[in-house]
């Protein structure tokens, strides 16, 4: 196979190179409908034999009615068939959005969302599968929550799988952020530290975390997070020596972006998010793009998947095989899957 792109490509204000070129093998549209399709997740067995690919389904954005679909592949990613849904809530104007898949050392796979039932409260669910995506059942209805007063919790990005302990984030409508763990595979959590509401010396820098990443080199875990709501802000960095108990080296990344998500490659890890900078190019389109990630630093290019006139983009999660991996996103009622090399970071 041959990855075809053009030379022509942009300068931000950080000297990083933009690609102009689409950056992809192939393209498969997964799902396109007038339903509002977004936030997809990827899991799949390491010798191709079946892929998952979960999403929202809902009448728009922000309408409570969601819930979360999934599609398999049984040729790599270039077809999806077999649509179910796997989880519709039974609250009244329940919400189910933002699902993340992780397969387990025992060979289950979990699939967690957040389930808003109004705007001032949510919670986290899990479900599981003993048989790949056939079927789930509950797993836990609710993550424990920081304090009693708490009503509203959400997550999003990955979840962290190391040594048979599973960390992950969480967060609030305040966009107070906080670092859960569970030492059974997922069946009981507990509280580990405050991301970013403790430390009063970074507190206002990094008031506003909420998605957010986490990953792991030489005993070092780095968190990649959303800074912000709606304004263009950099994507933040921090890490922690202590497994997540204490944070520090909080730094801005050299990219503008949302929703990150990171997942290993080789030595790295592949950091994808959604760009809102419209200002940063000549096309004032909001973009989908990916990069490279190593020891909190950005250490290649970005490449520029997706464009779109509407903010509504992005969101992706990764899959890799040996030669290629697979990429999926969505933008405008529609998710997709790419196919890419990894020679697009050269």
């Amino acid at each position: 196979m041959l990855l075809l792109l053009t030379n022509s490509c942009r300068k931000d204000d950080f000297g990083f190179s933009y690609l102009e070129a689409n950056p992809y093998v192939d393209m498969i549209t997964v799902e396109e409908s007038d339903s509002h399709l977004a936030f997809p997740t990827i899991a799949g067995r390491k010798n191709g034999s079946k892929l998952l690919i979960a999403y929202r389904e809902g009448a728009t954005h922000i309408s409570f009615d969601g819930r979360i679909v999934q599609k398999e592949s049984y040729d790599y990613g270039k077809t999806w068939i077999n649509r179910k849904i796997i989880y519709e809530p039974s609250e009244p104007n329940g919400d189910a959005r933002d699902p993340q898949f992780l397969t387990l050392p025992d060979g289950r796979l979990i699939c967690r969302f957040f389930v808003r039932t109004s705007r001032e409260e949510s919670a986290v669910k899990m479900i599981c599968s003993d048989n790949w995506g056939i079927s789930y059942y509950p797993m836990v209805d609710d993550i424990p929550k920081p304090f009693e007063s708490e009503k509203y919790t959400a997550a999003r990005g990955n979840m962290l799988l190391i040594n048979d302990t599973i960390y992950s984030t969480v967060y609030n409508r305040w966009h107070d952020s906080w670092l859960l763990k569970s030492t059974s595979l997922g069946q009981d959590w507990e509280f580990v530290s405050w991301i970013n509401r403790s430390d009063r010396s970074v507190y206002d820098i990094h008031r506003e975390l909420n998605e957010s990443s986490l990953c792991i080199e030489n005993d070092i875990m780095y968190i990649v997070a959303r800074s912000g709501y709606d304004a263009p802000r950099k994507l933040h960095m921090a890490k922690s020596t202590d497994w997540g108990k204490t944070w520090e080296a909080w730094e801005e990344l050299p990219v503008y972006g949302q929703a990150p998500s990171l997942t290993a490659y080789k030595d790295a890890y592949i950091l994808s998010y959604r760009n809102n900078n419209t200002a940063q190019n000549e096309h004032a389109l909001y973009q989908f793009d990916c990069t490279l990630f190593k020891g909190g630093k950005v250490i290649s290019n970005p490449v520029t998947i997706l464009r779109s006139g509407s903010p509504d983009i992005g969101y992706g999660d990764v899959f890799t095989f040996d030669d290629f991996f697979l990429l999926c996103c969505y933008a405008d009622n529609r998710i997709y899957c790419f196919k890419m090399l990894y020679d697009i970071f050269d």
